[in-house]
């Protein structure tokens, strides 16, 4: 079952639209206030149906279509869940596509499409109308204060006016690691130790396109530190970055996002990519809790290895195809 995540200024008017868009046997898992009003978390409940090819036999030994079932084998080992997968073979039962024997061509160009479709961007991290204040979230040793690095020398390299603020005190060298890259990109630098200092920040660069803060490592099981953190981004009304380890198996990618998910996640970059070789755990794990990806982290060169999410690129990687096969 694919979760969907829909947000409403009152929980009335969530609940309406769980019904309009899930059916009135929508099963709820979630509810939760945000900066803006409500969230739901709620999916449509579907019996289990055996699989079948598209003549409708079952009687085949894989859980897979004869011609999904390499496609399926290669994202399988890249990470994806069944349940996107499901979700993509679903998608090409309704083509034209041959799926009752391997070798159709037109068949990994396609799933590439559909499981790109299924990979939602956020462009506003970095667009020039989207996020002007941005907090970096997520689990300590994830990267963060390297992602804002890479992000803030992409904004100033795009002209805009950056300023760093960080909260970060708790870890050793933490402030002077990121003071010593603000003075090389000579932009400003505050070190913040309540919400006020924070506010305070912000108003001394209310001209700057851009601020970015650091925040403190929190782990997941540690959700009594959390509250103070989500206090403090929603009264200076900064929205959020989750990084989160490419790496991360799903389950604990699931024990993450839903940590975090109080603080309200606009957006996801997935850090690390390259020291995994199945980055499609915590991938599937952000599509299936309807969030959106930013971004990929690719190595510790700062500014140069980070990529926008590209959803296409993606699933050439996780079908093992060529990327001039996906989507542009």
């Amino acid at each position: 079952m694919l979760l969907k995540r829909i947000e409403a200024k009152t929980l009335p008017e969530a609940i309406e639209r769980v019904r309009a868009e899930c059916g009135a046997d929508a099963l709820v898992v979630e509810t939760r206030p945000t900066r803006n009003g409500y969230l739901v978390v709620a999916g449509k409940q579907e019996p289990e149906a055996p699989p079948r090819d598209q003549a409708g036999s079952t009687t085949f030994l894989s859980k897979w279509t004869k011609g999904f079932r390499p496609l399926a084998d290669k994202a399988t080992d890249f990470g994806l869940s069944q349940t996107i997968l499901r979700a993509v073979e679903k998608a090409l039962l309704g083509t034209r596509v041959e799926l009752s024997r391997p070798g159709d061509p037109a068949l990994p160009n396609l799933a590439c499409r559909v499981l790109a479709a299924l990979i939602h961007d956020e462009p506003r991290v970095e667009s020039s109308d989207g996020f002007q204040t941005l907090a970096l979230v997520g689990p300590t040793g994830v990267g963060k204060t390297t992602t804002l690095a890479k992000l803030a020398a992409r904004a100033k390299e795009r002209g805009e006016r950056v300023a760093i603020i960080t909260l970060d005190t708790y870890r050793m060298a933490a402030v002077e690691q990121l003071r010593a890259f603000a003075e090389l990109l000579d932009v400003p630098f505050s070190v913040a130790l309540s919400t006020n200092d924070v506010r305070r920040a912000i108003d001394d660069n209310i001209q700057a396109d851009r601020i970015f803060i650091d925040t403190t490592g929190k782990s997941p099981r540690s959700r009594g530190s959390l509250p103070m953190l989500e206090r403090t981004l929603r009264n200076v009304g900064a929205s959020t970055l989750l990084c989160l380890a490419a790496g991360t198996r799903a389950r604990d990618s699931r024990l993450v996002l839903d940590a975090y998910e109080p603080l309200g996640i606009d957006a996801v970059c997935l850090t690390k990519w390259d020291e995994t070789c199945a980055p499609g755990e915590s991938l599937a794990t952000v599509v299936e809790q309807g969030l959106r990806l930013s971004h990929l982290c690719v190595g510790q060169e700062v500014p140069a290895d980070i990529l926008a999410a590209d959803g296409g690129q993606i699933a050439a990687a996780a079908f093992d195809c060529e990327p001039s096969e996906a989507p542009a």
